[in-house]
């Protein structure tokens, strides 16, 4: 995973490009760590330029997920597409977060 993050105001945007995978958990873990300390009300996780996302990297998601209900910050995953979106389809990541697709892909 390359990661690449902004914050401006209220809100941190972190984009992700690659692979999304087991060995990231240590530098997402680090990420969500950093988002909490900003202490933003809004993150959006930009993955129009995530390639794959494996079980561990859909785990990563989830934490992502219960650590903005424990620190009071809304979570959107955005620009989804290809391989990430129908993996994020089949296990109704939508029931949990906002999830929004790539504008190509509508």
């Amino acid at each position: 995973m390359e990661l690449r993050t902004e914050q401006s105001g209220d809100q941190f945007t972190a984009w992700l490009s690659g692979q999304l995978k087991y060995q990231d958990n240590g530098a997402f873990r680090q990420l969500i760590e950093q988002i909490n300390a900003a202490q933003v009300r809004n993150c959006v996780f930009d993955l129009s330029e995530l390639s794959s996302i494996d079980s561990a990297g859909l785990g990563m998601l989830v934490i992502a997920s219960d650590n903005s209900e424990n620190h009071g910050w809304k979570i959107e995953v955005r620009n989804v597409r290809g391989q990430v979106r129908k993996i994020l389809d089949l296990s109704r990541f939508d029931k949990i977060m906002t999830v929004v697709p790539h504008p190509a892909d509508e």
